[in-house]
């Protein structure tokens, strides 16, 4: 340990320690469900001293992951014994385009800070999640859902440009044109491929007037149908829906709760001005329950929530999101809303839902259904630690159902995956997938234990294993 200390100290500028405090600090993330704590914590303060942390660990057989905020749910930007890259001195924005409409960020700034830099130049960024204080590095890495990625696609596919450190400790500035192999793997790559130190990202005007409209629904076929409408007709800006549940009875004929299951949608359009909204053709044609409440806006004040949100602190977060064929939406949706009641105390229970389109996203390792018109579904629970087990067994029977039905599972949430639940995630481009890593990251060492792949280190010991991967995958005949 003070041999590997002393090592890195020699090669890098920036801080290296080993302290039980710091090494405790970094051995969970937002999820609370996975421990994992490194030996070492690296503090970089530039790219030179992520690829000389990157040789170093190839040659001592160490791994490494980088983290940023630590706002993972499923222990993604852990490590066990290995390296943890704290990324948080790369936190500069360089420089903002207003006439090229990008912007140039270093990996650790926060999506809040870009846009409190970037509007009053009267720009945003195309899609934004609905957290705005994780990073680019995190986000870019994932991919990046929010309530307008049904116009403008993912985070990722409005990237531009990154500089990448690989898993050889070379440095490279990649884009759409240039090194696109490792641009387009990267991203949503979740740190198996290279880690990222720069973002080049669009930006976009925007106009300076909001309105949101706050509709509900008793009825989920019209829930259903108004989103595609809104969304496909181009109506709307902006769009979030919260299946909520207003009362519920315990019964003893059936032995479980029985709930009455609404459906909030909340749909925004920008304009120069309130005077230029027509109400009635935004919601002409909608079949929704009650039509609650219309909020104006300036810009800002949507763009920018009011308040951060916060969880307890002795809470765990099984969080995961699935991406679902529209096709077979209703029917997940009501099992789900069925099943959850039985595990879960859905009152205090986020359910989120959201739209995308495949056409708007262009990711090779973001996937998606094979439908244009995708329903995004997310479980939220913020529960005691006590009841995560039951509740880890019901969202693995509620994935794998997903996974049959057509889904995607959206892989920043709490993923736990064999290698045919791998295998039905990506299809046909798992071959590719195990052939980019051994490319780019030729001894796993980045992000370790993520992806199935990931179970051996030595080079010689890494290749056979993942040739025995896929030699599994093409014997076990798996419908996708």
């Amino acid at each position: 340990m003070n041999s590997i200390l002393s090592d890195i100290k020699s090669l890098v500028e920036g801080e290296v320690t080993n302290t039980p405090e710091i090494l405790s600090n970094f051995s969970q993330d937002f999820g609370r469900i996975i421990q994992k704590q490194p030996q070492v914590v690296v503090r970089p303060q530039n790219s030179v001293d992520i690829a000389q942390v990157v040789k170093y660990a190839s040659n001592q057989g160490l791994t490494i992951s980088p983290r940023a905020g630590g706002n993972s749910l499923g222990g993604q930007c852990l490590n066990q014994d290995g390296i943890v890259l704290d990324m948080s001195n790369f936190n500069q924005i360089h420089e903002i385009q207003k006439e090229e409409l990008w912007f140039q960020a270093d990996t650790g700034v926060t999506w809040r800070e870009v846009i409190v830099n970037s509007l009053p130049h009267g720009l945003i960024p195309p899609s934004l999640t609905n957290f705005i204080d994780t990073t680019l590095g995190g986000t870019h890495s994932a991919g990046g859902l929010g309530n307008s990625s049904f116009r403008y696609g993912t985070q990722a596919d409005n990237c531009l440009g990154l500089e990448v450190v690989t898993g050889t400790g070379e440095i490279v500035w990649c884009t759409p044109e240039e090194n696109s192999e490792l641009f387009h793997h990267v991203l949503c790559g979740y740190g198996q491929f290279g880690i990222i130190t720069q973002v080049r990202h669009r930006l976009r005007r925007y106009r300076p007037s909001t309105r949101t409209y706050f509709l509900l629904y008793d009825n989920l076929d019209a829930f259903l149908n108004d989103q595609q409408v809104l969304t496909q007709q181009g109506r709307v800006d902006y769009l979030l829906s919260v299946p909520n549940p207003s009362l519920e009875l315990f019964s003893k004929a059936v032995g479980k709760p029985l709930m009455q299951w609404f459906y909030l949608l909340q749909v925004t359009v920008e304009a120069n001005s309130p005077d230029s909204i027509n109400d009635a053709e935004v919601l002409s044609g909608l079949n929704f329950y009650r039509h609650i409440h219309t909020e104006d806006l300036n810009f800002a004040e949507f763009v920018i929530p009011a308040l951060k949100v916060g969880v307890p602190t002795n809470t765990v977060h099984p969080w995961i999101d699935l991406l679902l064929p529209g096709s077979q939406a209703k029917t997940y949706i009501e099992t789900v809303l069925q099943r959850l009641p039985a595990i879960l105390d859905c009152g205090n229970t986020l359910i989120g839902s959201f739209c995308l389109f495949q056409k708007t996203t262009n990711m090779p390792m973001f996937r998606v259904p094979n439908e244009n018109f995708i329903v995004g579904l997310g479980i939220y629970p913020i529960i005691p630690k006590s009841q995560l087990q039951p509740v880890l067994a019901e969202l693995e029977a509620l994935t794998d159902l997903g996974l049959k039905m057509g889904a995607k599972r959206y892989l920043t949430g709490w993923v736990k995956f064999d290698l045919q639940q791998w295998q039905v995630q990506f299809g046909d481009y798992w071959s590719t997938v195990n052939e980019m890593k051994r490319k780019y990251d030729p001894q796993g060492i980045l992000n370790p234990d993520f992806f199935q792949y990931q179970q051996v280190r030595d080079s010689r010991t890494y290749k056979h294993q993942t040739q025995l991967t896929e030699d599994l995958i093409s014997e076990s005949r798996i419908a996708v």
